[in-house]
């Protein structure tokens, strides 16, 4: 099992430190793309602009695509009971529980794909 972390920043930040992290990125472009959301991800964000642009879609998604925002997570496999436990009605904390959930989920995936790929 990958390690858990407290927040998106220090997922982001352990994670930056290992060579996952650009495919931690490639990971997060393919599943927005395949949900038909036009979203390109730079491979050289630093952790904290990553996580910025990515709550920023985010929260953009609830409030104006709310339909792509649940495709999108279902698509990353976000539980959904992990979701309805976000209790924060402030739509900036909202989008920053969600943002982690989706971080985690797809570095789950990442870290899995390493660890059994060969």
């Amino acid at each position: 099992m990958p390690p858990s972390y407290q927040n998106s920043a220090d997922l982001l930040s352990n994670v930056a430190n290992t060579k996952l992290y650009k495919d931690l990125i490639i990971q997060l472009n393919k599943d927005f793309s395949l949900t038909g959301i036009d979203i390109d991800f730079s491979k050289d964000s630093s952790p904290l602009a990553l996580k910025e642009s990515l709550q920023k879609i985010i929260k953009e998604l609830i409030l104006q695509d709310f339909n792509s925002y649940s495709n999108l997570l279902y698509r990353i496999d976000v539980s959904e009971k992990e979701i309805q436990n976000i209790t924060s009605s402030d739509i900036d904390k909202y989008s920053e529980n969600a943002t982690f959930l989706i971080l985690k989920r797809v570095w789950k995936k990442v870290w899995f794909k390493h660890q059994f790929s060969g």
